[in-house]
């Protein structure tokens, strides 16, 4: 068996779990696409054409997990299946079925359930609109990085702020407790068992600096009260000090998670959103010092970027869009700040994002189109300091970058 282990968000990339978006896409209309959280509906094969470069160069470096491959594994349990099933409909109308449901082998059951099952025939919501789902479509499933966050060898599955997305929660969590490939010390936070209205928590707001510094965004996704819980609860697993950042970020679509506006790229370097990071508006960013006896001591930051000065962490912001007013605004939107790092200084990140590229490219990072490495004219091994560049304008549109697709399980410590 093998265990998660993350203390950064750069170490060299062993493990990560993808998913490649399927019919879920399209069993949106538009009317649904602001309740799914959509900015927008979008085409399958685009975002099926836009996403195989990620996958395919991601195959390249490490070892890649598709996610429905890994639920029919863990279905494949008969007894599994059921206990899932029984949770499953917590959130779904689906208890009068689970019989039926359970039927079904373990393959098919698995893609039901992240592309919808549709409601039964004999039912009033069928009669009314053929289009009802008793279990709804998971459009948001490969943005994999909400759901679950990795901290060490202990696992935060997610306590989403919105309904739409707590199924995913749900099936990552069946996952790393079920699957011997994902050997783990425990739930840190249960986010089904645990949310409520002013308890939520969101893979994208949870930054693993180095061993014992965190990052997380107050956010629209996020709240302040379960980042407290963490801190208590890492206190009493840890019992040594640890320290998180809290950045309360402004609450609107454009930072819902802090991948948004802030990802690691380097031992010694960041990308920024400087409006939100560095501006004279900046976030307010709270220190969290935990102590090893469980206590924790708050003090107030000037920004991040000097609070991780003082813990030994000294990170030169690269900024989205270059800093230029409007392009840094435009590139925001499109994910520019939220870049994915396979190894130190290495990373992966949407083409269209040119001036945050050319940034980039100012800091010494070669920026090379992920096709040249899948054609094999190109080593990632060859380069320093990288960013490999995909299309991503469809995928953009779904509302996040190359960081929210993909949840690193292992990498190599620093």
């Amino acid at each position: 068996m093998e265990s998660v282990r993350i203390d950064s968000e750069i170490g060299k990339l062993r493990r990560v779990i993808i998913h490649n978006p399927g019919s879920e896409i399209e069993a949106m209309t538009p009317r649904e696409a602001e309740r799914d959280l959509y900015n927008d509906i979008i085409p399958l094969f685009a975002v099926q054409r836009e996403y195989a470069k990620l996958r395919d160069f991601l195959r390249k470096v490490t070892k890649t997990y598709e996610l429905a491959d890994l639920l029919a594994e863990c279905l494949a349990n008969e007894n599994d299946k059921l206990e899932f099933l029984k949770e499953y409909s917590h959130i779904n109308p689906i208890a009068h079925i689970v019989d039926q449901l359970a039927l079904l082998p373990a393959q098919q059951l698995a893609q039901s359930l992240l592309a919808g099952i549709i409601a039964p025939k004999e039912s009033l919501a069928q009669h009314l609109n053929p289009h009802s789902f008793i279990a709804n479509p998971l459009p948001n499933a490969y943005f994999m990085r909400d759901s679950v966050a990795i901290i060490g060898n202990q696992v935060i599955s997610a306590a989403f702020t919105f309904d739409v997305r707590m199924a995913e929660a749900y099936i990552t969590r069946f996952i790393f407790k079920k699957h011997p490939a994902f050997r783990n010390n425990g739930l840190l936070i249960d986010g089904p068992a645990e949310r409520n209205r002013l308890f939520t928590i969101e893979g994208g707001d949870i930054h693993v600096l180095s061993s014992d510094v965190l990052a997380i965004g107050i956010s629209e996704r996020t709240t302040a009260f379960a980042i407290d819980r963490i801190a208590q609860r890492i206190a009493r697993a840890e019992a040594r000090p640890m320290t998180i950042f809290a950045i309360d970020l402004p609450k609107e679509r454009a930072t819902i998670h802090l991948d948004m506006v802030f990802t690691m790229i380097d031992r010694n370097a960041a990308l920024a959103y400087k409006p939100v990071m560095l501006g004279a508006g900046r976030a307010q960013v709270y220190k969290l010092d935990v102590q090893a006896n469980g206590s924790v001591r708050y003090s107030e930051e000037k920004s991040l970027f000097e609070g991780l000065r003082g813990v030994g962490i000294d990170l030169e912001p690269i900024l989205c869009g270059n800093g230029h007013s409007v392009f840094q605004e435009r590139e925001q939107w499109l994910s520019g700040a939220n870049s994915f790092a396979f190894g130190p200084g290495k990373i992966l990140m949407y083409s269209c994002n040119a001036y945050t590229l050319e940034a980039l490219n100012a800091k010494g990072f070669a920026i090379l189109p992920a096709q040249d490495f899948l054609d094999g004219k190109a080593n990632p091994d060859d380069y320093a300091r990288l960013a490999v560049a995909f299309d991503g304008i469809e995928l953009a549109r779904g509302g996040g970058g190359a960081r929210c697709m993909t949840l690193p399980v292992e990498r190599d410590s620093l």
